[in-house]
């Protein structure tokens, strides 16, 4: 019996790089690969070479039901096609189709029985339609990462896409920043958190195999949904800064505009050294990787 074939498509306003990152990241899949928004995609692995698994948890959101999407890899040409086999032995072929900034993504999907080919459209249709919306309203977002060393500053600012009160209750709710303050795969945990002016944010950030690294914010000025501003350190699990790891102060301001909230951090260090001591443990890509956490939580908060 031939296998029906079913296709779908969407035309995506930005480059094929950008477009093939986002579309195969495991941070950037867990954000836009659902059909309805009473489901989500809480994990994603993706090993993106022939002969490496591709697993997306498909749950909804209630906890009623839940189930893995997972495939071999059977062709892989960077910013052109991706080709995969479900274990339930379908083939799925994706094309990266790029003309004049736009980039066309074509997903072409052996048919299952159980649902009608319209229905099977459909929602494959609202997954691609979730990830163009996802890729375009990314890309009108700042995100900007300077480093200073005769000033010894790092300063990095971030827009999001949300209220602002969401924005400030994210940085300043331990519940909230467990969810996201630590690079994939860390999380954060907090001992202690007493949020007011002399007060200090103690926690803990915790590895795959049983790691913890304790660090520790003293909060020195808070205007509410405005700033943030105090000292930031390595410490033991009893908040005592370790001497030999550099610390700094911060500055975090907040605003927003049409919806649109702006984050501007500004890190001063004792010496360029320090500076180096920070992006030699990966703070570059940590931070980056934490504030695409901090979107994808907000827009969970939004839906």
């Amino acid at each position: 019996m031939e296998t029906t074939k079913i296709t779908v498509q969407s035309a995506i306003h930005a480059d094929v790089a950008k477009v093939w990152e986002y579309y195969n990241q495991p941070e950037h899949i867990t954000r836009w690969n659902f059909a309805d928004p009473l489901w989500h995609c809480p994990s994603a692995t993706n090993e993106l070479r022939v002969g490496g698994r591709y697993v997306a948890r498909m749950e909804a959101k209630d906890g009623s039901f839940g189930f893995d999407f997972s495939a071999i890899y059977t062709e892989v040409i960077e910013d052109e096609k991706v080709a995969y086999r479900l274990d339930d032995g379908r083939n799925v072929e994706i094309i990266f189709d790029s003309e004049d900034g736009i980039t066309f993504v074509t997903v072409t999907f052996d048919a299952e029985n159980q649902n009608s080919v319209e229905v099977q459209k459909q929602g494959w249709q609202a997954i691609l339609d979730n990830f163009k919306k996802y890729v375009e309203q990314k890309k009108h977002l700042m995100y900007d990462f300077t480093v200073n060393k005769s000033n010894n500053t790092i300063t990095i600012k971030r827009e999001f896409h949300a209220p602002l009160h969401k924005v400030w209750q994210s940085w300043t709710t331990a519940e909230l920043l467990d969810k996201w303050w630590g690079p994939v795969p860390w999380k954060a945990e907090t001992k202690y958190l007493e949020f007011r002016e002399g007060g200090h944010w103690l926690y803990s950030m915790n590895g795959p195999e049983g790691e913890k690294h304790w660090g520790r914010f003293d909060y020195m000025t808070i205007k509410p949904e405005e700033l943030i501003s105090g000292e930031d350190g390595f410490t033991d699990e009893n908040g005592i800064l370790n001497p030999h790891l550099p610390k700094n102060s911060w500055e975090l301001r907040f605003s927003e505009t049409n919806n649109i909230v702006l984050t501007e951090m500004l890190l001063t260090f004792d010496k360029p050294e320090d500076i180096d001591t920070h992006l030699e443990m990966g703070f570059r890509e940590g931070i980056t990787q934490c504030f695409d956490q901090l979107e994808g939580l907000l827009e969970q908060q939004h839906q």
